[in-house]
């Protein structure tokens, strides 16, 4: 009987240890990153479409002998793609996707070998997923983790900003494959998430914001702002006010 209850507290302590590091999994996994790979690549920088872009820079005569493109394609899917740089010197691509939280960003070097590919959070500015950088020759050289020391994945971000969505009735769409709105007019319905670091400690917040035309001026756009804690996935704030028509959320 005594080996009985011991081999089932053992038990026990296994499957909450297996709890345990499933949760830590979930927390950290950052399943809203769009995936990108460490394959060196190359722009076409021969390309007729972007050399018919080509424009001498300066804006009078004798004009400068070096020339910039800028060239702007709708793929496939409806993602639009906009490639620009200045001839012989470098280049930058910018892929705006149809659907998700993220866009993709790439540099070039003067030959078309890749320099830098990255994501991109569309509703506010900072650093999250992988970042691969290359030498001229195409090999990779560094790998940067931005979600690295970062506890609570994007993700579960988004599934407290669900709650708030409901709560004081937005309609607002935060799921993995959602058309995000980036046009941040104070009259648009639209979410922000972004990440914050104070005294050592990592927070995530959520902005959103709906738009009252009927309202007066010190009470044109309606805003919900929650302050995640990074370590422990809670909330820790949240705010809900009116204010005029601007972009800037309160900081919690």
């Amino acid at each position: 009987m005594r080996i009985y209850t011991q081999l089932i507290y053992c038990f026990f302590l296994c499957f909450i240890s297996y709890q345990c590091d499933a949760q830590k999994e979930t927390l950290n996994k950052n399943k809203y990153a769009i995936p990108i790979d460490s394959i060196a690549e190359a722009l076409n920088i021969h390309n007729p479409r972007l050399l018919e872009t080509k424009k001498a820079q300066g804006l009078a005569e004798p004009y400068s002998s070096r020339f910039d493109v800028d060239m702007t394609e709708v793929l496939g899917d409806g993602s639009t793609q906009t490639t620009i740089g200045t001839v012989g010197l470098s280049y930058s691509q910018r892929t705006l996707l149809l659907k998700g939280w993220f866009d993709f960003y790439k540099e070039y070097y003067p030959n078309g070998n890749i320099k830098l590919k990255r994501i991109y959070n569309k509703t506010f500015k900072g650093d999250y997923g992988l970042m691969y950088e290359f030498d001229e020759h195409g090999k990779l050289t560094k790998t940067t983790n931005f979600d690295e020391g970062w506890k609570t994945s994007f993700e579960a971000v988004t599934e407290i900003a669900k709650k708030y969505i409901q709560k004081y009735n937005y309609k607002i769409d935060v799921s993995a494959n959602a058309v995000i709105n980036t046009d941040q007019q104070w009259s648009k319905q639209y979410v922000k998430i972004w990440r914050k670091e104070n005294d050592g400690k990592k927070y995530w917040q959520i902005g959103l914001n709906k738009g009252h035309d009927d309202n007066p001026d010190d009470k044109k756009c309606e805003r919900v702002v929650i302050l995640v804690d990074d370590s422990s996935g809670k909330v820790l704030k949240n705010e809900h006010y009116f204010d005029w028509y601007n972009r800037f959320f309160k900081e919690l």
